[in-house]
């Protein structure tokens, strides 16, 4: 019986919860893993648990760390803790709530980083999300790679990238990491100098981070024992998508006595493995703790429910939430023409525009549908969701990361990129992050007629407000802000010359130089996805991995004829356990996209596919 004495009321807030989440609520000491279905309410039950643990123990008893992958899971917990279970939020000191970045950052690298990395001070975060890494002084310049690489758990470098980042994209993609003489190929060891040199400089990545995380904890036993007791109870969410050294490190803080751990995750929504996410640790995990199972999807209709059934390790979802759980709109999968190009065999081409057309079809009938059902068309409750930023294009996108060779950013002049993101992002609503991309890109464009490889760190600015005061370096800052020409209906060379012409009128020391032939896109298109821009498209638009998360009441998901380079054809055809694991996580994205909605799902695939994806969803 629990202690503190509470009343029948404390009780009633928790009666609601199914018999599996009452479980995750009343789980008490030991190693726990959640494996929850898409909709199940686990964040709900995580909070449920969390207000419990504050009510019973005291707030002086227990110390929480709650760790979540993103921002906005951290926040909807928080949310949850206070309009459902009358909590005080934010939990603030001894408890910790946020995501497993900065559970990392605060305790283990910020504080102890330079120990491993061997820079004078408290080391800096570079690269996204923390801020554009841009330092690129000649063409093969490796530490333009800095923020694209990191270590394994093995201590080897590994891309965060796509081999068309890289110039020489064999290495990682088929290339040796060794040579016959058991050195470290020529190309990989460029990488790892420029790594250790910057290193130095107290520069890293978030995935760099991590990795020097674990070798503090690994080489100073004392700060891994005083982590591991400063929370009595650890419950980390969306844990399918740790990496190996995210892992290692919990293990780490559990053998050195935090002994209350839960993981809270599905597998089947492990779509990170290029980022080195690993589902098979949290499947190990469950093997090895106690487990709880969430199968009661409080999300989707019973007929979305079945329709995603084959692509998840569960036996059985059921949808229960009373709203949707009956509706009769059955999920659907219609056919576009896809593009075709002249062969020996058949002649018949089918020009993008052509297959752009045939999709925009479908798209109005989704849409016309959604009307229908009273469905209101806005970012809320609608998505149109794609595979690859290569179909961005059937929604008058532009692909946000072209591939190296048609870049229209250059050597020594990366901060223009960072500069025109961080405009258009400021003129759609997203001031802080405008700013802060505009001001790091001015700074960089003074200070690199002088130094080529400048990069303004945080410190830089810093120490440059603690010299000049907050009010003048800010007058600066917006006085060069105010003299950019708007991005609306500009390409990005008009965009450009534009603010070229701006500068000199300025009377601004330097210019914005870009390769002017590769520049014809409209920057509405390049950056809009950042954005998710309501000029554009009313709707949420988006790829499969910015929607995780997310509930919608209707979602089309459009995909290609490939995954990669390999034709869907081929991997669903293939038996599971043959599968290659690239072409797993395939299947695990397309799981992710069609359990977001509540009551309207639809496919839109290439007409000669449409046999293949009913064979796997409808059967």
């Amino acid at each position: 019986m629990p202690s503190g004495g509470w009343s029948t009321n404390h009780y009633s807030m928790y009666a609601h919860l199914s018999g599996d989440q009452k479980k995750v609520l009343n789980f008490n000491e030991g190693t726990v893993v959640v494996k929850a279905c898409p909709g199940s309410g686990k964040t709900y039950s995580i909070a449920a648990r969390i207000s419990r643990l504050l009510r019973e123990e005291g707030e002086g008893q227990i110390r929480l760390g709650v760790i979540s992958f993103t921002n906005t899971a951290g926040l909807e917990i928080e949310e949850k803790l206070k309009s459902d279970f009358a909590s005080n939020v934010p939990l603030l000191f001894p408890h910790f709530l946020g995501t497993i970045d900065s559970f990392i950052n605060t305790f283990i690298f910020l504080p102890f980083g330079h120990l491993i990395m061997g820079c004078p001070s408290r080391p800096e975060l570079v690269g996204e999300p923390h801020g554009s890494w841009n330092t690129k002084r000649y063409e093969r310049d490796y530490d333009q790679y800095f923020d694209r690489t990191t270590y394994n758990i093995k201590g080897e470098i590994i891309p965060l990238a796509p081999y068309q980042a890289f110039h020489f994209k064999s290495v990682f993609f088929g290339l040796k990491y060794y040579k016959n003489d058991k050195t470290v190929n020529g190309f990989i060891k460029g990488i790892i100098d420029s790594k250790e040199r910057l290193f130095k400089k107290g520069y890293a990545n978030q995935a760099d981070a991590n990795y020097v995380a674990l070798q503090v904890l690994r080489k100073y036993p004392m700060i891994t024992r005083n982590l591991a007791h400063k929370f009595t109870h650890l419950l980390v969410d969306e844990c399918q998508d740790t990496t190996e050294v995210q892992m290692a490190i919990i293990d780490l803080l559990h053998d050195a006595g935090c002994a209350n751990i839960m993981l809270v995750g599905d597998r089947d929504q492990s779509i990170f493995e290029w980022n080195d996410a690993k589902p098979e640790l949290f499947d190990a995990k469950f093997e090895a703790w106690n487990k709880i199972l969430l199968k009661e999807n409080r999300r989707s209709s019973q007929l979305i429910c079945n329709f995603f059934r084959n692509l998840s390790s569960f036996e059985r979802i059921i949808a229960v939430n009373e709203e949707v759980r009956d509706c009769t709109i059955a999920p659907e999968i219609t056919g576009y023409i896809n593009v075709k190009k002249a062969t020996k065999k058949d002649a018949a081409v089918i020009t993008e525009a052509q297959s752009i057309a045939s999709f925009t079809i479908l798209l109005n009938a989704f849409l016309a549908q959604c009307t229908g059902e009273g469905i209101s068309i806005d970012k809320n409750n609608v998505a149109v969701l794609y595979r690859g930023a290569a179909n961005a294009k059937y929604l008058g996108l532009g692909k946000k990361e072209q591939p190296y060779r048609e870049s229209p950013w250059i050597a020594k002049h990366y901060h223009v990129r960072t500069l025109l993101k961080g405009k258009h992002l400021y003129e759609n609503g997203n001031f802080a992050q405008g700013y802060a991309l505009m001001e790091r890109a001015y700074f960089e464009a003074m200070q690199r007629r002088i130094q080529e490889d400048f990069h303004c760190s945080i410190k830089f600015i810093n120490e440059r407000i603690e010299r000049l005061g907050m009010s003048a370096h800010r007058k600066e800052v917006f006085s060069f802000i105010h003299s950019l020409p708007a991005t609306s209906g500009l390409t990005i060379r008009q965009w450009v010359e534009a603010a070229n012409t701006a500068l000199h009128t300025g009377s601004y020391p330097f210019f914005l130089n870009i390769a002017l032939s590769k520049a014809g896109m409209l920057v509405e298109e390049y950056f809009g996805e950042d954005s998710n821009s309501a000029t554009l498209h009313p709707f949420y638009f988006g790829t499969v991995h910015s929607a995780k998360g997310k509930t919608f009441k209707a979602v089309l998901l459009l995909l290609g004829k490939q995954a990669g380079s390999t034709n869907y054809s081929t991997i669903l055809s293939t038996p599971h356990s043959n599968l290659k694991d690239n072409y797993k996580e395939e299947l695990r994205v397309i799981y992710v996209a069609i359990s977001r909605p509540a009551k309207i799902l639809k496919m839109a695939v290439p007409e000669s596919d449409i046999p293949i994806w009913s064979g796997l969803l409808q059967s």
